[in-house]
């Protein structure tokens, strides 16, 4: 995918929701450890996954509804009137099309994408409430992970007290997340509500012939166990009515799932955002009912292409079959 679209780096990966153990996790470029002197540039020995941050966009959307959700502000069909665009000040918040959809749900906003339906929710819930549900998801902390290097999260903007901030961050711009910290938001949406810890080591050998499973313990509940159903039937709702309009519903399995794009920041001389650079990003997980995997993907700057749903689809989609096939997953619808 990364070479259809021309895209500087891509990377995905696979975890167990309801523990945090990762199955699979890559990224390329890369390369060949047994040649690792063949290579110019020192920035190839990372691991973006891990190391770096990203504006996420759409993707975090979910988190913003479930958080609404969960405090009682909104239910599925609660209604808001979408004008297209929200002003805050001087600065002006729309839609992907800036096209407003009169009086909708909020089932439709995870469908349809809408940035005004997750500033309303946000703006329900209160900055307060919002910024400690961004919190409480462990958004800005490490995740603890058996890797070097992690970054944490830069929610700064929810420190500024300035209402654009926290409109931004409620659709994914404004704040920057590492790949593993969002996909660990995630699982709390899958798993019931709770935070768990990623991990790719399962045992520890010792010289004294002693093993040790390594299964580092759930944090803190997040999330109302019928929250996580309930955004768990909404994105599952998403893939079977409105991802690339219900053409990839699969008749056996319930998979949720949202796409982000996002504009990625401009680190040149003049800050603000780059008009045609996007980060596409790519969520879900399966079976929803009982979710065994959870799929995170990520494309930085693909090339003549607009969305993420464009992009990562098809790679979500052919990930799903071959888990379910290969682990021999029973249907759950």
């Amino acid at each position: 995918v990364k070479k259809e679209y021309s895209a500087d780096s891509a990377g995905g990966i696979i975890m167990n929701p309801m523990n945090g153990e990762i199955y699979a996790m890559g990224v390329t470029p890369n390369f060949n450890p047994n040649e690792y002197n063949l290579e110019k540039y020192s920035e190839i020995f990372g691991n973006p996954i891990v190391e770096n941050v990203y504006e996420m966009g759409s993707v975090v959307k979910p988190l913003t509804i479930a958080a609404a959700l969960d405090a009682g502000v909104i239910t599925t069909e609660s209604i808001y009137m979408d004008k297209g665009f929200l002003m805050f000040e001087d600065k002006r918040i729309g839609n992907y099309d800036g096209v407003g959809r009169g009086e909708i749900n909020f089932q439709q906003v995870l469908n349809q994408s809408l940035n005004t339906g997750a500033v309303e929710a946000m703006q329900r819930l209160g900055p307060v409430k919002f910024q400690n549900y961004f919190y409480a998801y462990g958004l800005e902390n490490k995740t603890d992970i058996d890797l070097p290097n992690e970054a944490k999260g830069l929610l700064g903007n929810l420190e500024s007290g300035r209402a654009v901030e926290f409109a931004t961050a409620s659709f994914g711009q404004g704040i920057a997340l590492s790949p593993i910290a969002i996909t660990r938001a995630f699982a709390v949406l899958a798993n019931g509500g709770y935070l768990v810890t990623p991990h790719l080591a399962q045992k520890i050998n010792y010289d004294s012939q002693i093993s040790e499973n390594v299964e580092p313990p759930r944090d803190r509940q997040i999330l109302k166990s019928e929250t996580s159903q309930t955004i768990t039937k909404m994105l599952v709702e998403v893939v079977d009515s409105s991802l690339q309009d219900g053409k990839v519903k699969n008749e056996h399995y319930s998979v949720a799932a949202k796409t982000g794009t996002a504009q990625l920041v401009d680190n040149g001389g003049g800050g603000g955002y780059y008009r045609d650079r996007f980060l596409h990003s790519f969520f879900g997980y399966f079976p929803a009912s009982k979710p065994q995997f959870l799929v995170f993907l990520f494309m930085v700057d693909p090339k003549n292409v607009n969305y993420a749903s464009q992009t990562l689809t098809d790679p979500f989609i052919k990930i799903t079959k071959f888990l379910i096939n290969y682990y021999q997953i029973p249907p759950d619808r």
